[in-house]
């Protein structure tokens, strides 16, 4: 039976499972009082205390005076945060269901600007979403908020968009009807939301996104968040595999005869978190069982396409061409060298991964000296292909060509590891460059020696100390002028000659033109 507006009490219901939060719950909750929707003419608050033994009980019972109309207090015996959230969906009275946490936060217009949203789309898109914020210990977005750039209002088909996944049941608002029938998986501490928001795609891969709102979601400084502890639960690499890849794997292929690269594109992405550990606390899983995880791990990434793998967005190059490595062997890539390029890949049937050249080197530092000056820059290398025996510099003024060689360390700290098997690690070197060699225009290459192949890298990046700048080209030491410019793929100089600064005035009032046209 559909239904109306007039059905509901309240245009939405907040759901909060709280339990010992009570340093956070009244900003949680004050954070929904000011939404500029009308809190007490619009929305509902059901705070559902999951056994909590601080203050938190206390917490809930003062606000439900204040506002006993709008705010109904549950307290049940501990059961985590799934039974909390299911023993809340019962008395909702809200056209629309949230379920913010009670450390968390929603600015101010989100309500408003999710439900005129609501308002005017399909009446058969289940949920809405909006982008997650981190706050207190960090402070960036989501590594998903990707598919909210479009800056507008819209609809995601996960049929054709189907890397613009959702997981975060938090950061969603869900049509009451959708959820009515619905319940969290209490066998899950982790992937709760994930399994309960797969199901409802499962059967309508549709959802709509409003980039205007925002979930706050409190990363805290006493790491005693759900995001910080996951990994030191067993429940996160076990219980999540048994209960949620696996099942929205089967399932998928059960209801729909196959699994679709929606489903697929989530599973990876959840799976990646795993791969992304350096190494397993020992106090977490036994050894049978961190058999038993990784067993299960490796089976999961087995039924993922290698397309799907492939286009995971923030996957190193490394990690990608690791998991490739094992998901086609004994094809594990063979390594070839593009002389032209001066390039090396491995390469599968079907495909090639993982260019050295591709890596960038950042650039620390360049300091002028009385004759010389001094480079320093780090490049990541991954440790299939041939160790380095020489780093250098390729300096190319007119037909002449110079090399200067480089000094080098390798600090595996910052490299990628896997369960302890080191995947890349970080090269840094230094380059002393006399200032006889630049007494003309001197391109300067990045290059290494990667068994018997030449590697030139082909991108650069500034670090925070590297001096040259579009607005910082001219240095001085003593009588050496250079005019200094970065390039796609080297690194430029132009002694500080008559002839050279007028064609260095040129080449910037060009670009000044080229901004104004």
């Amino acid at each position: 039976m559909n239904q109306t507006v007039s059905d509901y009490r309240f245009k939405f219901s907040v759901v909060t499972a709280v339990y010992n939060v009570e340093p956070y719950l009244a900003e949680a909750i004050e954070s929904i009082l000011t939404q500029d929707i009308g809190f007490e003419e619009s929305v509902e608050i059901i705070l559902v205390d999951d056994g909590s033994t601080d203050r938190s009980s206390a917490i809930c019972d003062e606000y439900q005076q204040k506002f006993p109309d709008n705010i109904k207090v549950i307290h049940k015996e501990n059961g985590g945060a799934a039974s909390a959230r299911n023993t809340g969906i019962s008395h909702c009275e809200g056209q629309y269901i949230s379920f913010m946490d009670a450390d968390d936060r929603l600015t101010s217009s989100t309500l408003s600007d999710v439900y005129g949203f609501f308002s005017t789309c399909d009446a058969n898109i289940p949920f809405v979403s909006v982008p997650i914020y981190f706050f207190e210990k960090r402070d960036f977005g989501h590594r998903l908020n990707y598919k909210y750039e479009c800056e507008s209002s819209r609809i995601i088909d996960l049929v054709h968009e189907y890397s613009f996944i959702q997981m975060s049941a938090s950061s969603a608002f869900f049509r009451h009807k959708i959820i009515q029938d619905r319940s969290f998986d209490t066998t899950l501490k982790y992937a709760e939301d994930a399994k309960l928001i797969m199901d409802i795609l499962l059967d309508c891969p549709r959802y709509g996104i409003v980039p205007s709102g925002r979930y706050m979601y409190r990363t805290r400084n006493t790491l005693d968040s759900a995001l910080n502890v996951s990994k030191h639960r067993k429940e996160w690499y076990i219980d999540s595999l048994k209960y949620y890849t696996f099942w929205a794997l089967d399932e998928s292929e059960r209801r729909l005869g196959y699994v679709p690269d929606f489903v697929q594109y989530t599973i990876m992405y959840d799976l990646l978190a795993r791969f992304r550990m350096k190494k397993f606390p020992d106090d977490v899983m036994t050894a049978h069982e961190k058999e038993s995880f990784l067993s299960m791990l490796f089976r999961a990434l087995q039924r993922i396409d290698d397309h799907i793998v492939i286009e995971q967005h923030n996957l190193s190059p490394e990690l990608c061409d690791y998991l490739l490595s094992i998901k086609k062997a004994p094809d594990s890539g063979t390594l070839v060298y593009d002389a032209d390029a001066e390039n090396q890949y491995f390469h599968y049937s079907d495909f090639n991964s993982c260019s050295s050249a591709s890596y960038p080197v950042f650039l620390e530092t360049l300091d002028f000296q009385e004759n010389a000056l001094t480079l320093q820059a780090h490049v990541k290398i991954y440790t299939r292909f041939p160790y380095p025996s020489k780093m250098f510099l390729r300096l190319i003024s007119g037909s002449q060509t110079q090399i200067i060689d480089c000094s080098f360390y390798e600090n595996r700290d910052e490299g990628a590891l896997f369960n302890g098997q080191q995947l890349s690690l970080t090269l840094y070197f230094t380059a002393i460059i006399p200032y006889d060699m630049l007494k003309s225009s001197t391109k300067v290459e990045f290059c290494m020696i990667s068994g018997s192949n030449t590697i030139k890298f082909h991108s650069f990046r500034r670090g925070n100390e590297f001096p040259v700048t579009p607005e910082n080209s001219r240095f001085k030491s003593g009588k050496h002028v250079f005019y200094v410019t970065l390039a796609s793929q080297s690194l430029n100089f132009e002694p500080g000659t008559p002839v050279a600064r007028l064609k260095h005035k040129a080449m910037h009032c060009a670009r000044v033109i080229r901004r104004h046209i």
